[in-house]
């Protein structure tokens, strides 16, 4: 297996080749306080809900955000998190009282809210919003874990200098474009986010170009689909992608079980691109099971974020 090497920059071959240029010109506007609930999750975290106006050159975008807060009035760093099936989900799917007491505040949104997960949408997401853009869902998701972090700053008790972007599958792919381009995030963490996230292109195995856009043929540039079994021929490879976000921290997790996302291209994509971190700069775990974002995840996101944090 022949990978092509390390450079300096191929950040522009990235958007050229796969995701699209994310656009600039996007400013947040309102951002109005639905509700408020103090000492939810037994006294240690305040839970808010907000629903936040984005204008675009094209008109303006609302979503809904819900942040869980630790209480007290330490600024803490925040995890910011694009997910599946709404906010009021995240209650139960995510282990938030383990998140606060591992001092971190969590920022999250609905992510068909910015952009939908639909070839032919019924209603255009962001990228209707902007003139004469290509540029596929991923990265439009990106774009709105960068308004979370914008969002993030007008919180007093987030410390926005410290943020996690994180992402599950295909948001996986999303946090790790929007690593690349917004260097407000600290660390980035994938999980099991497989072809087009963590994975080598060139490590049989796994889901490939050509399953990946015939499915989803929305979530990247159009031309991305050429290189569809003939992925030696594509001028990049992903742990060029991991290795644009150095000298900052990225975390890639795999799950044993999860040979769709190919745990064996992640963990080789891993170690091709530490030579352009600093030391302990960028991690890795593999544990049993499918294809989750897991309690064990979380937690080994957060300790490994907390190291880097304490650098």
């Amino acid at each position: 297996m022949s990978l092509p090497p390390l450079g300096p920059d191929v950040t522009q071959e990235f958007a050229r080749t796969i995701y699209g240029r994310t656009p600039d010109g996007a400013k947040l506007g309102d951002l109005v306080l639905q509700s408020r609930e103090d000492g939810v999750l037994a006294g240690t975290a305040d839970r808010l809900r907000h629903r936040a106006t984005v204008a675009c050159p094209l008109g303006n975008l609302e979503f809904d955000t819900l942040l869980h807060l630790p209480s007290g009035n330490d600024p803490t760093p925040v995890v910011v998190i694009l997910n599946f099936d709404g906010n009021d989900e995240t209650l139960t799917s995510f282990p938030y009282e383990k998140i606060i007491q591992a001092g971190y505040a969590v920022l999250t949104a609905h992510y068909q809210q910015i952009e939908p997960d639909d070839p032919n949408p019924p209603a255009p997401g962001v990228r209707g919003l902007f003139p004469a853009e290509t540029w596929g869902a991923v990265a439009a998701w990106a774009w709105g874990l960068s308004r979370l972090i914008d969002i993030a700053a007008t919180v007093d008790r987030i410390d926005s200098t410290n943020v996690v972007a994180l992402g599950h599958s295909r948001l996986g792919k999303a946090a790790l474009w929007a690593g690349v381009q917004d260097e407000r995030i600290t660390v980035t963490a994938s999980n099991e986010s497989g072809c087009c996230g963590a994975a080598l292109f060139r490590h049989p195995g796994g889901e490939d170009i050509e399953a990946i856009t015939r499915r989803f043929p929305h979530w990247f540039v159009p031309s991305f689909a050429q290189y569809s079994g003939r992925e030696d021929e594509l001028p990049v490879d992903q742990h060029q992608l991991l290795a644009s976000i150095a000298p900052r921290h990225v975390y890639v997790c795999s799950a044993e079980d999860d040979a769709w996302a190919n745990p064996e291209a992640e963990h080789l994509s891993v170690e091709a691109a530490r030579p352009a971190f600093p030391p302990n700069a960028i991690g890795y775990h593999l544990r049993p099971g499918g294809h989750a974002l897991l309690e064990e995840d979380w937690l080994k996101i957060l300790a490994f974020s907390s190291q880097a944090l304490s650098q």
